[in-house]
């Protein structure tokens, strides 16, 4: 920030320093300046201009305001400065991003000595916001103390080198002059010369100019009239001093307060006082400022500054902190006489859940921290030190006059407890029992004086009868239970062939007839046999060995029921179980892919359909196509049999949303999953001898690839240049992997492989030092290993495997001795 900063002044210098050259002089005054018109070459060119500058931030936004430039210009220019010339100004400046001070800005600046060196601040409360109370002001873009220039001239205003004087005449003769006072305080008028009017009022200035006017003017009173305005205001200079972030020399307009001052120095710094602020004309103490009295109470007339005027913020009288239940928790700068009330008057008071009776004040006492509780009464005489800390803690939870009632009530809740409140009125605060109580038992839970618990039982129809009733005491919680709370949910389940199969609600007097209409009916796949219904066993059997009660009822063909089933009662826990046609068979759905006459998905017309089927019943092979390149994959061995028949849309569906991964293969214009790994197959030999053991039975879901014919071979793993290189029927594998820069150093040359297109690999043979490469044929996928990362041995292990081998060599030298 300190950077971007530095840079946007540097701009500002320049533009006060391009444009004062050009056009108004090296002392030029800038108040004409609009950022606006200035046009992207001239930022560029004061871009430049300020990497040679040896100026501090500081001297270059008070030369810039010394020489007119409005806070408006200064802030658009800095958008725009940082917007096109931060990154590259900052790179001249080394700063740290969280310290202002700068040792080094002078020698990355090119100049040897920064006059404000010292001045440079830690900047960790900018980072963060204060704790002090009323430092956020003087960071907050939004308030800048700015005087209204859209106001009446105040009456004691006084002229001075700087304003501007405009003198409109009108009726006999009309002329208008605007005319600047010069610094020997005087204006000059066209025909009538010097006229001098520093010091007056604008009012006694018109006056005095009516009566130079006459002079030249002779019917003015008469026919001729005139009027005396205030134009472009002066600049005045202030000094603020003491403990400011910035101290220094600022440029104000006159309408200007000690605020407005106090604002462009950044404010009293973390030692610095709010309520010790003092205002000095020549020499003379002639203001002070409380700024407590503006920022808490929007009291206190705005001190007007003049030229040369001095703010002086002197250090912190004492900072005392407050902490808890209070609205505006803060550390906050009192004086000698103020006391803790005043402290809580600071802060806002305390909120809702302070405890208000007394609070915790924690002093120090030389070499040790006291504690020291301050009632109510001694808010208003107790005066505070510097490092004070009070804390207001919160009001407890516990209630003193609370009864609940929790479950079949109608309006659960928490009540008050009245005098000789009892159960009944309790109950009947809560708008009574639902009907789903339970009335033969019910609790109450009772806190006792030293907060443990005992237990209280009572049964609700005897209170609702009034024949039992008594006192409640504070903190008691009445527990209505319902008759469903104390027992099992009770559940139908349906499964099977229902198009709805799962677990319903029992309710009484359901037939089976009720259920399967819950269920939505039977599915197309339901058996025309019979409706099988299991109970549980919930009394003694006449078996040790029966686990439930089974109960069949027929179907007929259109799927009714019996009328004994339809009679049939169901009991809770019942599963009734529709089974499915063993007739009753879904399409089995193939799909044939790439160079086939006719590709697309085919239904199996039977359950021992073979490959060679499908390629008859898709019209053969295309004279493009590569048969020895053909592969399958069974979706069956990657999804569950109701989606075997998903598309391959369905598939890059999935993987979208995140059940699949995918891993894209390009080949034949295809694209393929390389989860569903390809079975290898032998098309031509199939096709060459239909119904033998290559001549695979198809399943529902199988996709059958046939690529058209191949002329690259693709090379992955140690090779150097990975990649697919052009098929040559006469290259070997070591010639393809030359293709794409050879072996690597990690290459396992004798672990290589090739994966042909139909999905089948072939290894290396090795015997001895003499390697046997695969085959490589069209389509096909080189992979090189990688060497096993091989760990060095420590010298402790070659130093145990040596002694190991010696001792074993002594050993056999003296057996066979």
């Amino acid at each position: 920030m300190i950077k971007n900063q530095l840079a946007a002044m540097m701009v500002i210098l320049c533009v006060a320093t391009h444009l004062g050259a050009q056009n108004l002089g090296t002392s030029a005054n800038l108040q004409n300046i609009e950022v606006d018109n200035l046009t992207d070459e001239q930022l560029e060119n004061f871009l430049e201009k300020a990497k040679a500058s040896g100026y501090t931030e500081q001297q270059l936004e008070v030369l810039a305001r010394a020489r007119g430039m409005s806070p408006a210009q200064i802030a658009k220019l800095k958008a725009r400065a940082l917007q096109r010339g931060a990154a590259s100004v900052s790179g001249q400046v080394n700063a740290d991003a969280r310290v202002r001070r700068l040792p080094q800005v002078a020698e990355e600046i090119n100049t040897d000595f920064d006059p404000y060196a010292d001045l440079y601040i830690h900047t960790d409360s900018l980072d963060e916001p204060s704790e002090i109370f009323g430092m956020a002001f003087f960071t907050n873009g939004k308030l800048t103390f700015e005087p209204s220039m859209n106001i009446p001239t105040p009456e004691n205003y006084l002229l001075g080198p700087g304003d501007e004087m405009i003198i409109d005449i009108w009726g006999a003769s009309e002329v208008t002059y605007r005319l600047t006072i010069s610094p020997e305080g005087s204006i000059l008028i066209p025909r009538l010369g010097p006229v001098y009017l520093n010091g007056l009022t604008v009012e006694k200035a018109a006056s005095k100019l009516g009566i130079k006017l006459k002079s030249i003017f002779s019917s003015l009173g008469s026919n001729t009239f005139y009027q005396v305005s205030l134009g472009q205001i002066k600049t005045i200079s202030v000094n603020v001093v003491g403990e400011v972030a910035k101290p220094g020399t600022y440029q104000l307009s006159s309408f200007g307060t000690a605020f407005n001052a106090l604002y462009q120095a950044g404010g009293p710094s973390e030692s610095g006082s709010l309520r010790e602020i003092f205002v000095f004309r020549n020499g003379k103490k002639v203001a002070e400022l409380d700024a407590y009295k503006f920022l808490i109470y929007g009291e206190g007339e705005a001190i007007k500054l003049q030229d040369q005027d001095v703010v002086l913020v002197k250090p912190y009288v004492a900072h005392v902190k407050v902490d808890g239940e209070v609205k505006r928790p803060m550390i906050y700068e009192v004086k000698a006489d103020e006391t803790l009330a005043s402290l809580l008057d600071f802060c806002g008071g305390f909120n809702g859940q302070a405890y208000s009776k007394s609070v915790s004040l924690q002093r120090n006492a030389e070499n040790f921290k006291t504690i020291r509780t301050v009632g109510k009464g001694a808010f208003e005489s107790l005066n505070l030190q510097d490092g004070d800390e009070v804390e207001i803690v919160k009001i407890s939870n516990y209630f003193v006059n609370r009864v609940r009632v929790e479950g079949a009530v109608n309006h659960p809740g928490s009540f008050e407890l009245q005098e000789g409140m009892k159960l009944s009125d309790a109950i009947a605060l809560a708008d009574g029992l639902r009907k789903d109580a339970f009335l033969l038992r019910a609790l109450i839970i009772r806190e006792n004086e030293d907060l443990t618990l005992s237990n209280i039982p009572f049964e609700p129809v005897e209170v609702l009868s009034g024949s039992v009733d008594f006192e409640l005491n504070s903190g008691d919680l009445i527990k209505i239970q319902s008759i469903f709370d104390l027992r099992e949910a009770l559940i139908l389940t349906i499964d099977g062939e229902a198009r709805a199969p799962g677990d319903f609600p029992f309710v009484s007097g359901m037939t089976v007839e009720d259920l399967i209409l819950l269920a939505g009916g039977f599915s197309e796949a339901a058996a025309r046999s019979v409706v099988e219904i299991s109970r549980r066993v919930t009394s003694q059997p006449d078996e040790d060995t029966k686990a439930s009660e089974v109960y069949n009822f027929p179907i007929s063909e259109n799927l009714g029921l019996s009328e004994e089933a339809s009679s049939f009662k169901l009991a809770p826990f019942d599963l009734v179980v529709i089974r499915k046609s063993p007739f009753y068979e879904r399409q089995a759905i193939v799909q044939v892919d790439g160079e086939v006459q006719f590709p697309g998905k085919y239904a199996l017309e039977s359950k021992t359909e073979r490959i060679s089927d499908l390629i008859r019943r898709s019209g053969g092979f295309t004279s493009i196509a590569f048969v020895e390149g053909a592969s399958l994959i069974r979706k069956s061995d990657y999804f569950a049999a109701e989606d075997e028949n998903k598309t391959v849309a369905d598939v890059r569906r999935e993987e979208l949303e995140g059940l699949i991964r995918r891993d894209t293969l390009v080949d034949s214009g295809e694209e393929e999953f390389k989860e569903l790994e390809p079975i290898g197959i032998e098309l031509k030999k199939i096709m060459d001898d239909p119904g033998s053991e290559y001549d695979l039975i198809l399943k529902s879901g199988d996709i059958l690839n046939v690529p058209r014919k191949l002329q690259t071979v693709r090379v992955r793993g140690e090779v150097l240049r990975p990649g697919i290189v052009r098929y040559s029927k006469s290259s070997s594998l070591k010639q393809f992997v030359g293709q794409a820069g050879g072996f690597t150093e990690d290459a396992r040359k004798r672990r290589a492989y090739v994966v042909y297109a139909n999905g089948t690999t072939d290894k290396t043979n090795s015997f001895l030092w003499l390697k046997n490469y695969p085959d490589v044929e069209p389509g096909a996928e080189i992979i090189i290993p990688e060497k096993p990362e091989r760990r060095k041995m420590l010298p402790q292990e070659v130093i145990g495997i040596s002694t190991g081998l010696a001792t074993l060599a002594l050993i056999i030298n003296n057996l066979a001795n």
